[in-house]
């Protein structure tokens, strides 16, 4: 089957979005390679026949095997440090996702639960670490920064694209990193003021007499009217239209680079393109850009993920402090904020303050 058949069972689930489905069906593939390459090396050291490349999923059968490839097979890539790690119990999930759901959808309801066991263990173990290091993982421990050290990358980030800018002679490469460093400074605007997930990807310009006339909103906007400024976005993990975040803008700084950059799009409604294709970042190009200029920069590789969990953290030492202290008015001022950045991620706040607020 190619990749189209395997999308079009994963959209039978009609509430999942179509980028979880290509989602789903990437990582389908790329775990049928990475295992028949683990198989053939197998069967060499052990001076067996191979069986050749799966031409079906049959091999999703070999419930015990895939699960100890998964799960107990390093990494086919090194790391920075020339290792082959282990898999994360991250990335474990991310394999365990899709084969269940398409275990399901295919109606292997045996082999599906076999799969599903695991993937409950490790789903504890994740939440287990997670309360354990405020929701931090290895890898975003590592690259965590103080929230000071964030503002300080996203002036550095403001400094290097004006070096740009006041370059005399300017050639498409240096218009086109000036388009992307515009658009990273305001990306970090937004996610310093709401921070959420990558779906900022896919934001669009709509006035908000426009708005208003959409019954059911599918797409993410930035609603612009004369004196309001909205975020609507549209639950990032379904296709249910009726479950849509509305939040309003309030920071004067970014209403103005919002109003700024609607002006540099012109007719476009899309805030964020890639100036080589002229097309809108995706999640993944979001991701790739963030890491990119972070590396540059600080030498940090800070995603929406990490960036919410720094401001979060930096917000609940304020919070914590202030019950401490018994200053109700600063304590409430503080949880009406955690609650409005609870509601933009798009999580309760019960789950935020039990993983992602610093309790030291």
């Amino acid at each position: 089957m190619d990749k189209g058949t395997i999308k079009q069972i994963f959209a039978q689930k009609a509430e999942r979005r179509d980028t979880t489905n290509n989602a789903y069906t990437n990582r389908l593939f790329a775990l049928k390679r990475g295992y028949e390459q683990y198989r053939k090396k197998k069967c060499e050291d052990e001076e067996t026949e191979w069986e050749g490349c799966y031409e079906n999923w049959d091999f999703l059968h070999n419930v015990d095997d895939l699960i100890h490839y998964i799960t107990k097979v390093p990494n086919q890539r090194k790391n920075k440090n020339g290792e082959y790690t282990l898999p994360t119990d991250q990335t474990k999930i991310g394999n365990l996702n899709p084969i269940i759901e398409y275990l399901h959808l295919t109606n292997e309801f045996i082999a599906k639960e076999k799969f599903q066991d695991v993937k409950k263990v490790i789903d504890d173990r994740i939440t287990k670490t997670y309360e354990k290091s405020n929701g931090l993982t290895q890898k975003q421990n590592e690259n965590l920064v103080e929230y000071s050290e964030l503002l300080d990358y996203c002036d550095k980030l403001n400094e290097e694209c004006k070096s740009y800018e006041q370059k005399e002679f300017k050639s498409h490469i240096d218009e086109w990193e000036i388009l992307n460093l515009r658009s990273m400074c305001l990306m970090m605007k937004l996610n310093l003021c709401h921070p959420s997930r990558n779906e900022y990807s896919s934001l669009k310009f709509i006035p908000l007499v426009e708005y208003k006339k959409i019954k059911k909103p599918e797409f993410n906007y930035v609603v612009m009217g004369q004196k309001r400024c909205l975020l609507s976005i549209s639950n990032s993990k379904t296709s249910d239209v009726n479950n849509v975040k509305v939040t309003e803008i309030v920071n004067k700084d970014l209403i103005k680079m919002l109003k700024d950059w609607r002006k540099v799009v012109g007719d476009d409604d899309r805030l964020f393109i890639t100036p080589k294709t002229n097309k809108q970042w995706t999640n993944d190009q979001l991701s790739q850009m963030m890491a990119k200029y972070s590396k540059r920069l600080i030498n940090k590789s800070i995603g929406s993920t990490l960036m919410y969990k720094i401001i979060i953290k930096e917000l609940g030492k304020h919070y914590n402090e202030a019950m401490d202290n018994e200053d109700y008015s600063e304590a409430i001022k503080c949880n009406k904020v955690l609650e409005t950045y609870a509601k933009t991620r798009g999580h309760s706040q019960s789950i935020q303050k039990k993983i992602y607020v610093v309790k030291d």
